[in-house]
């Protein structure tokens, strides 16, 4: 079973973040934690977890919370944890510490997911982001002390972009210790401040996802997803969404879906802490299902299972070299035209 946690403080809010995440809200941290665990534990008994196969904990901003408030959780999920279960933390570089890391490592941590984001300081304001070059460098210092598998976080497609830009932000990248690195196209959510702005302000007028994934490719950084790109160490979790697994989210607005439904909690931090069982349901059909698959996988190196799809035009697509098949699964041969495929094919 895969386990999310949402840690839901910030100590800022970026501009194109439309995840639940909260400032100014220390005073509610040691509640919350408490509910969380009062979730957890009822999670694993609805559910009879016997074994738990990854971890992540995400948000928000793990790593602006004390790291005293993860030992309850841990010292409850540790026995059900998988011998090679993954275990990840994602933060921010300007509030790593060498204490933080040290205690959570010592409850299980693996894995660190960490979001640079840019590498010139007047992209990170432009972002809204509070860290800046040096940040970057001396977290990462920190980090690879305590923990090796570590994963790094860009954007691109903003306005400040040219290729010459983004080859020096993938060489500032490689320099340091990751194994692993997700490159995000900008997006501007309506949910987002960033959404209350005209997007063409922010974002570039071309795409540079081909000139990323070209130049990481070069480097030995392989594709498996849209986004993701692995040297050594691919991301169990995300695989195991990719490819239709079983997984159960804990906190406030988490989401998990166990066979065919899908629960919601609640995106209100006070509701939370007050009932942290509250849960919204979506009953999924098995045409729901079968168009999650379809998608996931053609973004992915996941793939789709052959039956799946309309035969007739999936000899095009295959005769056209969009698509390869193997082993009665179907492989989209450049990720970026994946949402396409899917739709033309389902």
């Amino acid at each position: 079973m895969l386990l999310y946690i949402h840690i839901p403080f910030c100590d800022s809010k970026c501009g194109y973040c439309a995840f639940f995440s909260q400032v100014n809200k220390e005073n509610m941290i040691t509640p919350y934690f408490q509910a969380l665990l009062k979730d957890i534990k009822h999670t694993l008994k609805h559910f009879s977890v016997k074994k738990i196969t990854s971890i992540f904990v995400g948000g928000g901003t793990p790593n602006f919370v004390d790291s005293k408030h993860y030992r309850e959780i841990f010292t409850l999920l540790t026995p059900l944890c998988a011998s090679d279960c993954e275990i990840t933390f994602e933060m921010n570089p300007n509030l790593i510490t060498h204490s933080w890391l040290s205690e959570i490592k010592g409850l299980g941590s693996n894995r660190l997911s960490i979001g640079v984001q840019s590498f010139y300081d007047d992209k990170l304001q432009m972002l809204e982001r509070v860290h800046s070059y040096d940040d970057i460098c001396r977290a990462f210092d920190i980090a690879y002390k305590h923990i090796e598998n570590i994963s790094l976080d860009l954007i691109y497609d903003c306005k400040l972009d040219t290729n010459k830009r983004i080859e020096y932000e993938l060489e500032s990248a490689l320099k340091l210790p990751i194994s692993h690195l997700s490159a995000y196209s900008l997006s501007i959510d309506s949910n987002s401040r960033f959404g209350d702005r005209k997007a063409y302000s922010l974002q570039s007028r071309e795409s540079f996802g081909v000139f990323v994934r070209d130049f990481l490719q070069k480097k030995g950084f392989r594709q498996y997803e849209v986004s993701n790109f692995s040297y050594k160490n691919k991301c169990k979790h995300n695989l195991g969404y990719w490819n239709g697994e079983a997984y159960l989210g804990v906190g406030a607005s988490s989401v998990g879906r166990v066979d065919s439904v899908r629960y919601f909690a609640t995106p209100n931090l006070e509701q939370y802490i007050t009932n942290p069982f509250q849960r919204k349901e979506e009953v999924l059909s098995q045409n729901d299902l079968n168009f999650e698959s379809i998608f996931m996988g053609f973004r992915s190196e996941i793939g789709v299972e052959k039956s799946l799809l309309n035969k007739t035009k999936l000899k095009y697509v295959i005769a056209s070299n969009l698509c390869y098949e193997y082993d009665n699964r179907i492989y989209a041969n450049d990720f970026f035209l994946a949402d396409s495929i899917a739709l033309y094919l389902s």
